[in-house]
């Protein structure tokens, strides 16, 4: 119904340790999104803090980007999302970050994991964490209200961050219909063109056929990854499809590896 709403309890950051759960509104996709002055953003490159892969990029990473990221399960994609996201606080900007995982303890281990140590960022208050595993089942209704929230929040200007990563918008992506899907993305061009980095990762064909192309066409960034053998070694590949404002002389491929100690290792040779 116009005008409905309907609350659900997310978790968000520091609170997440404490137990403590934030209620959002979550406003329906026919509710009109407010509309805020459209100012374009220069772009200035940043350093990912990895020189291998800074080198390979020409320098680092253009900022403001809105930047989508596709890849299977295991290619790398949560990995390419935190380097970004690292680039963005090692930057002095403020990020959030919105994760599949349970709780925001749950994700500052898993990202330790991988080689991303966040948790100083996270205690500072430059990194916020709001879950989006909300704990019921994803279906077409609940995949379209939380696609309108998320559109909503962006386009509000509400969300007072630098940057802001969405890591994955698959589940829900191919449960919702287009219309959610293709708002949330204009929610996300417009954060963009007004100085928000923006980084979304899904998996191969959880977008419609009718939206994919436009939506990466839009999109001022886009990767693909894929994993390669080498020698019975698994590695993963990050291909540069395209990258607006990305440094003359970057490579379009990369290999690469995750390492625990390290984060994203670069392999010195060139898999396809």
């Amino acid at each position: 119904m116009p005008g409905e709403t309907m609350e659900l309890n997310l978790t968000l950051s520091q609170q997440a340790l404490r137990g403590q759960p934030i209620t959002v509104t979550v406003v329906p996709l026919k509710a009109p999104l407010p509309s805020i002055p459209l100012h374009r953003a220069p772009k200035v490159i940043l350093s990912t803090g990895n020189e291998e892969v800074d080198s390979r990029l020409g320098g680092g990473i253009p900022h403001p980007s809105l930047i989508a990221i596709e890849g299977d399960n295991g290619s790398g994609k949560t990995s390419i999302a935190l380097l970004l996201a690292q680039t963005y606080l090692r930057a002095g900007l403020s990020v959030a970050y919105f994760t599949n995982e349970g709780s925001s303890y749950t994700f500052i281990s898993k990202a330790k994991e991988s080689g991303f140590d966040l948790f100083g960022y996270f205690i500072g208050g430059s990194l916020r964490v709001y879950t989006m595993n909300v704990g019921i089942p994803v279906t077409r209704d609940t995949a379209e209200r939380l696609l309108g929230a998320l559109a909503y929040v962006f386009t509000s200007g509400k969300l007072n961050f630098n940057a802001a990563v969405i890591d994955t918008l698959s589940y829900l992506s191919s449960a919702a219909p287009e219309g959610s899907i293709k708002m949330l993305f204009e929610a996300l061009r417009k954060s963009a063109d007004r100085g928000m980095s923006v980084v979304v990762t899904f998996h191969p064909n959880t977008l419609p056929k009718t939206l994919s192309e436009p939506i990466k066409a839009t999109c001022d960034g886009y990767i693909r990854l894929s994993e390669a053998s080498l020698g019975g070694r698994r590695l993963k590949v990050l291909t540069v499809v395209k990258f607006k404002g990305l440094p003359s002389g970057a490579q379009s491929s990369i290999t690469f590896d995750v390492d625990p100690a390290f984060g994203i290792k670069v392999i010195p040779i060139v898999l396809s």
